[in-house]
């Protein structure tokens, strides 16, 4: 008899004598088994038809959307939506990247950009069929960059301490259209904008030397006007990694030089930051 047969043989026979109130009978090791194998093979069976519905979802194409699922489609509409966004010719320089979500959210696509009469001036852009519509990007940096990043370089070359510096102002890509007219204050209190700051500080000092170079400077931030992306390096290493809310009432009395000690040493086991 087939191994099916007796399985459902020896299956009928156990409900029979628990309905009669009779001890089971153990199964034999032999069925047993061999239904863990076909169970099992079940599972596997199972598991690829979903695997494989999910790949055919993911690849199904939205309908509808304001370009094709094609790098030379979406680039098309991604410059174009820029242009009208900002009154000139963007070219794309680099990073590009289109993925497909499938047929709800459909394909997004991203680039690194730059005005074409002003290829330094780089910037991340991105649309998709759905949700972002319209461009979002973080070209208006450009427009505020020189006047929010003066006042943190000048406090920067007033501490002897500080070696040097690197100083970027940053912003979220953003469908909002930024101008220049906009003014500098109300860009950097509503857009999200920050200056992320990278002090060099003198290699081969001590930890609290450090912290009280640390706890100096933050002292000193209080005549900015932006938030801030602090962070020091020494011997190669970072020393301190925090966000300064500057504009949501920052209150440098709030660290010591113990805890920045601390802080310091605790970054140092960490390693830098990614």
């Amino acid at each position: 008899m087939k191994k099916r047969s007796l399985l459902a043989l020896a299956v009928s026979a156990a409900l029979l004598l628990s309905a009669c109130g009779q001890e089971l009978p153990p199964v034999p090791e032999e069925l047993t088994g061999w239904a863990a194998e076909r169970a099992n093979d079940a599972l596997e069976d199972l598991g690829g038809v979903v695997s494989n519905a999910l790949d055919e979802l993911k690849e199904a194409e939205y309908q509808g959307g304001p370009f094709e699922n094609n790098l030379e489609s979406a680039r098309a509409y991604l410059l174009k939506q820029l242009q009208e966004k900002y009154g000139m010719e963007f070219t794309v320089v680099g990073h590009e990247d289109l993925e497909n979500y499938g047929p709800f959210a459909g394909a997004s696509y991203s680039c690194q950009v730059a005005p074409a009469g002003a290829p330094e001036q780089v910037t991340t852009a991105l649309v998709s069929q759905s949700m972002y519509r319209d461009v979002r990007d973080g070209y208006a940096v450009y427009f505020f960059k020189e006047e929010a990043e003066a006042p943190v370089l000048a406090l920067c070359q007033s501490k002897e301490y500080v070696l040097d510096q690197r100083i970027s102002l940053e912003m979220p890509e953003t469908d909002r259209t930024w101008t220049p007219e906009d003014g500098l204050d109300a860009y950097l209190s509503e857009s999200g904008a920050y200056v992320w700051l990278v002090l060099r500080l003198e290699d081969g000092l001590e930890l609290r030397d450090y912290a009280e170079q640390l706890l100096d400077f933050l002292n000193s931030l209080e005549g900015l006007n932006c938030n801030l992306l602090l962070q020091a390096r020494a011997n190669k290493a970072y020393l301190i990694h925090l966000e300064v809310q500057l504009l949501d009432g920052f209150d440098a009395s709030a660290f010591t030089v113990e805890e920045l000690e601390e802080d310091v040493e605790l970054c140092l086991s960490m390693g830098s930051p990614r």
